[in-house]
Protein backbone atom coordinates (compact mmCIF):
# COMPACT_ATOMS: atom_id res chain seq x y z
CA UNK A 1 0.00 0.00 0.00
CA UNK A 2 1.38 3.41 -0.97
CA UNK A 3 1.89 5.66 2.09
CA UNK A 4 -0.44 8.65 2.28
CA UNK A 5 -0.59 11.77 4.41
CA UNK A 6 -2.78 9.81 6.84
CA UNK A 7 -1.04 6.42 6.80
CA UNK A 8 0.27 6.76 10.35
CA UNK A 9 -2.99 7.65 12.04
CA UNK A 10 -4.87 5.03 10.02
CA UNK A 11 -2.49 2.38 11.34
CA UNK A 12 -3.23 3.50 14.88
CA UNK A 13 -6.96 3.18 14.21
CA UNK A 14 -6.57 -0.29 12.68
CA UNK A 15 -4.47 -1.54 15.59
CA UNK A 16 -6.79 -0.12 18.27
CA UNK A 17 -10.17 -0.12 16.53
CA UNK A 18 -12.11 -1.80 19.43
CA UNK A 19 -11.34 1.17 21.67
CA UNK A 20 -12.60 3.66 19.09
CA UNK A 21 -15.67 1.56 18.36
CA UNK A 22 -16.33 1.33 22.09
CA UNK A 23 -16.24 5.10 22.50
CA UNK A 24 -18.57 5.59 19.54
CA UNK A 25 -20.95 2.94 20.88
CA UNK A 26 -20.95 4.63 24.29
CA UNK A 27 -21.70 7.95 22.61
CA UNK A 28 -24.68 6.54 20.73
CA UNK A 29 -25.94 4.86 23.92
CA UNK A 30 -25.54 8.08 25.89
CA UNK A 31 -27.46 10.10 23.32
CA UNK A 32 -30.21 7.47 23.37
CA UNK A 33 -30.46 7.70 27.19
CA UNK A 34 -30.61 11.48 27.07
CA UNK A 35 -33.48 11.29 24.59
CA UNK A 36 -35.35 9.06 27.03
CA UNK A 37 -35.45 11.94 29.48
CA UNK A 38 -33.42 10.45 32.34
CA UNK A 39 -33.08 12.20 35.69
CA UNK A 40 -31.12 15.45 35.54
CA UNK A 41 -28.35 14.18 37.84
CA UNK A 42 -27.74 11.19 35.59
CA UNK A 43 -28.00 13.36 32.50
CA UNK A 44 -25.18 15.58 33.78
CA UNK A 45 -22.99 12.51 34.40
CA UNK A 46 -23.75 11.10 30.95
CA UNK A 47 -22.96 14.40 29.21
CA UNK A 48 -19.73 14.81 31.19
CA UNK A 49 -18.65 11.25 30.41
CA UNK A 50 -19.42 11.62 26.71
CA UNK A 51 -17.58 14.92 26.56
CA UNK A 52 -14.41 13.51 28.13
CA UNK A 53 -14.44 10.26 26.11
CA UNK A 54 -15.14 11.94 22.77
CA UNK A 55 -12.64 14.71 23.44
CA UNK A 56 -9.90 12.17 24.17
CA UNK A 57 -10.82 10.21 21.06
CA UNK A 58 -10.53 13.28 18.84
CA UNK A 59 -7.40 14.57 20.55
CA UNK A 60 -5.68 11.17 20.35
CA UNK A 61 -6.40 10.96 16.63
CA UNK A 62 -5.17 14.50 16.03
CA UNK A 63 -1.98 13.93 18.03
CA UNK A 64 -1.35 10.57 16.33
CA UNK A 65 -1.75 12.21 12.92
CA UNK A 66 0.68 14.94 13.94
CA UNK A 67 3.28 12.52 15.31
CA UNK A 68 3.16 9.76 12.72
CA UNK A 69 2.30 11.74 9.59
CA UNK A 70 3.45 15.34 10.05
CA UNK A 71 6.17 15.68 12.68
CA UNK A 72 9.92 15.11 12.76
CA UNK A 73 9.18 11.57 13.96
CA UNK A 74 7.55 10.71 10.63
CA UNK A 75 10.70 11.97 8.89
CA UNK A 76 12.96 9.77 11.04
CA UNK A 77 14.64 12.73 12.74
CA UNK A 78 15.84 10.27 15.40
CA UNK A 79 18.50 9.24 12.87
CA UNK A 80 19.91 12.74 12.41
CA UNK A 81 22.85 12.36 14.78
CA UNK A 82 23.85 8.92 13.54
CA UNK A 83 27.15 9.08 11.66
CA UNK A 84 26.46 6.76 8.75
CA UNK A 85 30.17 6.53 7.87
CA UNK A 86 30.83 4.73 11.16
CA UNK A 87 28.01 2.21 10.88
CA UNK A 88 29.05 -1.00 9.19
CA UNK A 89 26.46 -3.24 10.83
CA UNK A 90 23.08 -2.16 12.19
CA UNK A 91 20.12 -4.03 13.60
CA UNK A 92 16.46 -3.08 13.96
CA UNK A 93 14.39 -4.71 16.70
CA UNK A 94 10.60 -4.60 16.73
CA UNK A 95 7.60 -6.39 18.19
CA UNK A 96 5.75 -7.43 15.05
CA UNK A 97 5.38 -4.06 13.32
CA UNK A 98 8.60 -2.63 11.86
CA UNK A 99 8.50 1.17 12.11
CA UNK A 100 12.11 1.88 11.12
CA UNK A 101 13.49 -0.16 8.22
CA UNK A 102 12.52 2.10 5.33
CA UNK A 103 14.19 5.15 6.89
CA UNK A 104 17.23 3.19 8.07
CA UNK A 105 17.87 1.65 4.65
CA UNK A 106 17.78 5.13 3.08
CA UNK A 107 20.09 6.62 5.70
CA UNK A 108 22.59 3.75 5.97
CA UNK A 109 23.09 2.75 2.37
CA UNK A 110 26.46 1.09 2.93
CA UNK A 111 25.64 -0.75 6.15
CA UNK A 112 24.72 -4.36 6.65
CA UNK A 113 21.26 -4.21 8.21
CA UNK A 114 19.51 -6.98 10.15
CA UNK A 115 15.88 -6.88 11.27
CA UNK A 116 14.58 -8.95 14.18
CA UNK A 117 11.09 -9.51 15.56
CA UNK A 118 10.95 -10.21 19.32
CA UNK A 119 7.17 -10.54 19.40
CA UNK A 120 6.19 -13.21 21.93
CA UNK A 121 2.46 -13.91 22.25
CA UNK A 122 3.00 -15.55 25.63
CA UNK A 123 4.66 -12.44 27.10
CA UNK A 124 3.66 -9.39 25.10
CA UNK A 125 0.70 -10.60 23.07
CA UNK A 126 -1.69 -7.69 23.60
CA UNK A 127 -4.69 -7.57 21.28
CA UNK A 128 -3.49 -4.42 19.50
CA UNK A 129 -0.03 -5.94 19.01
CA UNK A 130 -1.53 -9.09 17.52
CA UNK A 131 -3.51 -6.97 15.06
CA UNK A 132 -0.40 -4.94 14.21
CA UNK A 133 1.60 -8.07 13.49
CA UNK A 134 -1.21 -9.52 11.37
CA UNK A 135 -1.20 -6.37 9.24
CA UNK A 136 2.60 -6.27 8.85
CA UNK A 137 3.86 -6.27 5.27
CA UNK A 138 6.44 -8.94 6.08
CA UNK A 139 7.58 -11.11 8.95
CA UNK A 140 11.21 -10.83 10.01
CA UNK A 141 13.42 -13.33 11.80
CA UNK A 142 11.74 -14.22 15.10
CA UNK A 143 13.96 -14.11 18.18
CA UNK A 144 13.63 -14.20 21.95
CA UNK A 145 14.24 -10.73 23.37
CA UNK A 146 16.77 -12.19 25.81
CA UNK A 147 18.67 -14.18 23.18
CA UNK A 148 19.79 -12.04 20.23
CA UNK A 149 21.55 -14.11 17.53
CA UNK A 150 24.51 -11.75 17.05
CA UNK A 151 28.11 -12.27 18.07
CA UNK A 152 29.73 -10.25 20.85
CA UNK A 153 30.77 -6.69 20.00
CA UNK A 154 29.78 -6.82 16.33
CA UNK A 155 26.97 -4.26 16.20
CA UNK A 156 27.60 -0.58 15.51
CA UNK A 157 23.99 0.56 15.83
CA UNK A 158 20.86 -0.93 17.38
CA UNK A 159 17.48 0.72 16.77
CA UNK A 160 14.32 0.00 18.76
CA UNK A 161 11.53 2.29 17.53
CA UNK A 162 8.19 2.31 19.42
CA UNK A 163 8.77 -1.32 20.40
CA UNK A 164 10.78 -1.71 23.62
CA UNK A 165 7.78 -0.81 25.80
CA UNK A 166 6.06 -3.95 24.54
CA UNK A 167 8.47 -5.94 26.70
CA UNK A 168 6.25 -5.52 29.75
CA UNK A 169 8.24 -7.27 32.46
CA UNK A 170 11.10 -5.29 34.01
CA UNK A 171 13.51 -8.22 34.25
CA UNK A 172 12.80 -9.31 30.69
CA UNK A 173 13.37 -5.75 29.47
CA UNK A 174 16.66 -5.55 31.35
CA UNK A 175 17.71 -8.86 29.79
CA UNK A 176 16.97 -7.44 26.35
CA UNK A 177 19.21 -4.44 27.03
CA UNK A 178 21.95 -6.72 28.35
CA UNK A 179 21.83 -8.60 25.07
CA UNK A 180 22.10 -5.32 23.15
CA UNK A 181 25.09 -4.33 25.31
CA UNK A 182 26.74 -7.69 24.65
CA UNK A 183 26.35 -7.34 20.88
CA UNK A 184 27.36 -3.68 20.79
CA UNK A 185 30.81 -2.99 19.33
CA UNK A 186 33.16 -0.50 21.00
CA UNK A 187 31.85 2.97 20.18
CA UNK A 188 28.49 1.51 19.13
CA UNK A 189 25.16 3.09 20.00
CA UNK A 190 21.63 1.98 20.90
CA UNK A 191 18.79 4.31 19.87
CA UNK A 192 15.46 3.92 21.65
CA UNK A 193 12.46 5.90 20.34
CA UNK A 194 9.46 5.89 22.67
CA UNK A 195 6.47 7.65 24.11
CA UNK A 196 6.91 8.24 27.84
CA UNK A 197 4.22 8.10 30.48
CA UNK A 198 4.04 11.82 31.25
CA UNK A 199 1.58 14.71 31.34
CA UNK A 200 1.70 15.40 27.61
CA UNK A 201 0.97 11.82 26.62
CA UNK A 202 -1.78 11.57 29.23
CA UNK A 203 -3.42 14.69 27.82
CA UNK A 204 -3.17 13.19 24.33
CA UNK A 205 -4.12 9.57 24.99
CA UNK A 206 -5.92 9.59 28.32
CA UNK A 207 -5.76 6.22 30.13
CA UNK A 208 -3.97 4.78 27.10
CA UNK A 209 -0.84 6.63 28.26
CA UNK A 210 -0.47 4.07 31.06
CA UNK A 211 0.65 1.57 28.43
CA UNK A 212 3.80 3.68 28.05
CA UNK A 213 6.64 3.45 30.57
CA UNK A 214 7.78 6.24 32.85
CA UNK A 215 11.17 7.86 32.40
CA UNK A 216 12.22 6.40 35.76
CA UNK A 217 11.37 2.91 34.51
CA UNK A 218 13.40 3.44 31.36
CA UNK A 219 16.40 4.67 33.35
CA UNK A 220 16.22 1.62 35.62
CA UNK A 221 15.98 -0.75 32.65
CA UNK A 222 18.96 0.85 30.90
CA UNK A 223 21.09 0.61 34.04
CA UNK A 224 20.09 -2.99 34.76
CA UNK A 225 20.92 -3.82 31.15
CA UNK A 226 24.45 -2.45 31.49
CA UNK A 227 23.89 0.56 29.26
CA UNK A 228 24.59 4.21 29.95
CA UNK A 229 22.43 7.10 28.76
CA UNK A 230 24.57 9.22 26.47
CA UNK A 231 21.91 11.63 25.27
CA UNK A 232 18.19 12.18 25.60
CA UNK A 233 16.28 14.45 23.22
CA UNK A 234 12.67 15.22 22.44
CA UNK A 235 11.17 14.56 19.04
CA UNK A 236 7.91 16.48 19.55
CA UNK A 237 6.37 16.91 23.01
CA UNK A 238 5.17 13.32 22.94
CA UNK A 239 8.22 11.29 21.88
CA UNK A 240 11.62 10.87 23.48
CA UNK A 241 14.83 9.60 21.89
CA UNK A 242 17.33 7.84 24.16
CA UNK A 243 20.85 7.24 22.85
CA UNK A 244 22.74 4.63 24.86
CA UNK A 245 26.30 3.33 24.96
CA UNK A 246 28.38 0.90 26.96
CA UNK A 247 29.88 2.48 30.07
Amino acid sequence: MTPTRYSGVLKIVRFNWPWYVGVLAATVTGIFLLNLGIHRRWAVLVVAGLFVADLWLLVSLAVSHYIYDRSLVSRARWLDRVDSTRVRRAAIFHAGQDEASEAVVRALRNAEIHTFDFYDPARNGTASLKRARALAKRHDAAIASDNIPLKNETLDLALVVFAAHEIRQDMQRAAFFRELARALAPGGRVVIVEHVRDVWNFLAYGPGAFHFLSRQTWSRSFARGGLQLLRETSCTLFVRVFVLKKP
